[in-house]
């Protein structure tokens, strides 16, 4: 059996038959990479030995930790655990080097079970699919087993579990047997990214976006392109962008490609929670130098900042902060965005622009056009709102059922309306407004209905990708101090967009 130093990003296959597992990884450049054969999700077990040896010649494949995970684990195998023990030795007989196997096996066969794997190396796993829970007596329980390694994965339910991840790996980075964890679910993200860099022997990841084995999941492409898991180190800086629905964002792809073209080490993280203090925890151990903010934190975000862009302060909402000698500085990157992206196409002085929205992008791009002297006039369904903003910043209120008998020189959508996955919705009626230029704020789908009917009609069209690149660039140059290749960011965008629409 070869004997090797195991890559560091390990796949987890998971499939109905080993023919399927085998397309996974024929669709994968397999290079650097371990796989985890997740045996509990076969439909047919039979003659496992000599169809899985035939599958790991034909793959070439020599770096494999076969796991059989129970029900009562977290899995899908329904045997007994002297059934499971039997699976996983005729994995090691197919040419398996390493076997997981989950501590309540080990509890209920008793320790002389690991004996049965020889000559494979012995992982033993805890899974809590429920909570983080103080990690050190789980650590101890496994650390006195005859095994290689040990694996520790919990469900994160606040960013700030993934601190116990860090200070676990922290304490026994170099000790014996070897340690691996990470904190499962959306709010887990941060711990499987920075794994290795906190000293794991290894971090998890999927064969494809839609492919997990467990929530949270990367795709190992995007592990290694957009995050570089591998090559993060020490003396990396941390970034982030923080939201209720952060691990859906794309800004980790188009800052993680500048900082990549830029040659700055750094890696920029989603965040995902429903409370902006659990972030700030979490931000302020490991030492993040700047973040992104969306919804639902743009405004509470404010009484946590030592220094404010006075036009974010009017605004009311603050999407940009970057720590500088000990203080958070916030500025608003979607105001400076809107004008940057519509002043190419239009003077904005004394031009007339309705706002269809009077959220927290509509609020950003009143703000910014009346500092630059354009007249703005705003509607929403929310009449409250539409008034509410229309005063402060001194525009024009328009009742909704009324923005197609105006004449403007430009319209800005700043609804949700004609966004994934409800594209066919369009927030105006082109054939009765009569203006020149169409700007939409929605960026998925690239091309709306909205900007579709408008090239029809010869408008000039603005994407909502060209607005979200511009402010991605202009925070890039806050926490840098570089100019933002902005092409690059904007072909980021794109192509992750074009990913997410054909996988």
């Amino acid at each position: 059996m070869a004997k090797s130093t195991l890559p560091r990003i390990c796949v987890c296959l998971g499939a109905p038959s080993l023919a399927a597992m085998e397309g996974l990884v024929e669709n994968l450049n397999g290079s650097h990479l371990a796989y985890e054969l997740r045996l509990d999700y076969l439909q047919d077990t039979n003659d496992l030995e000599g169809r899985l040896h035939q599958m790991l010649t034909r793959l070439h494949l020599s770096q494999t930790i076969a796991t059989c995970r129970r029900a009562e684990a977290g899995g899908f195998f329904q045997g007994t655990v002297e059934q499971q023990v039997e699976l996983l030795a005729a994995a090691v007989r197919a040419g398996c080097q390493r076997v997981d196997l989950e501590f309540e096996s080990v509890l209920s066969a008793g320790p002389a079970v690991l004996r049965q794997f020889a000559p494979a190396k012995v992982i033993v796993s805890y899974h809590n699919f429920r909570e983080t829970r103080s990690l050190r007596g789980i650590y101890r329980q496994l650390a006195r087993l005859p095994v290689a390694a040990i694996k520790i994965a919990t469900q994160a339910r606040h960013l700030r579990d993934n601190l116990q991840i860090h200070r676990l790996l922290k304490a026994h980075r170099r000790q014996s047997p070897k340690l691996v964890a990470l904190a499962m679910g959306p709010c887990g993200i941060p711990s499987r990214v920075l794994a290795l860099r906190w000293g794991s022997q290894l971090t998890y990841a999927s064969p494809g976006n839609h492919a997990g084995t467990a929530t949270g999941q990367l795709a190992v492409e995007h592990m290694r392109s957009v995050y570089r898991v591998d090559r993060l180190d020490r003396r990396t800086r941390l970034y982030a962008v923080v939201g209720s629905h952060a691990s859906m964002s794309l800004s980790p792809t188009m800052q993680n490609a500048a900082f990549q073209a830029k040659r700055v080490n750094a890696v920029y993280l989603p965040c995902e929670t429903k409370q902006l203090a659990d972030f700030l925890a979490l931000a302020r151990e490991l030492n993040f130098l700047g973040f992104s903010v969306t919804m639902p934190f743009k405004r509470a975000i404010l009484r946590h900042l030592d220094w404010v862009d006075p036009l974010a302060a009017r605004i009311g909402a603050c999407n940009t902060v970057a720590f500088r000698h000990g203080k958070r500085l916030g500025w608003n990157t979607d105001a400076a965005a809107v004008v940057e992206v519509l002043a190419k196409r239009l003077r904005l002085a004394g031009s007339r622009v309705l706002i269809l929205g009077a959220g927290g992008a509509g609020r950003a791009a009143a703000y910014a056009l009346r500092a630059e002297g354009a007249e703005v006039l705003i509607a929403d369904g929310r009449e409250q709102a539409a008034r509410k903003l229309a005063r402060g910043t001194s525009a024009q209120l328009v009742p909704w059922e009324e923005t197609g008998n105006l004449e403007v020189d430009a319209v800005i959508n700043a609804t949700p309306v004609g966004m994934a996955p409800y594209p066919d919705g369009i927030p105006v009626d082109l054939a009765r407004l009569r203006v020149r230029v169409v700007f939409d704020l929605v960026y998925s789908p690239l091309e709306t209905r909205l900007l579709h009917e408008a090239r029809g009609r010869g408008l000039i069209t603005i994407t909502g990708l060209e607005m979200l690149a511009a402010q991605g660039a202009r925070q890039f140059e806050i926490w840098t101090g570089q100019s933002a290749p902005r092409a690059l960011m904007e072909q980021a965008l794109r192509h992750a967009i074009h990913q997410g629409a054909t996988s």
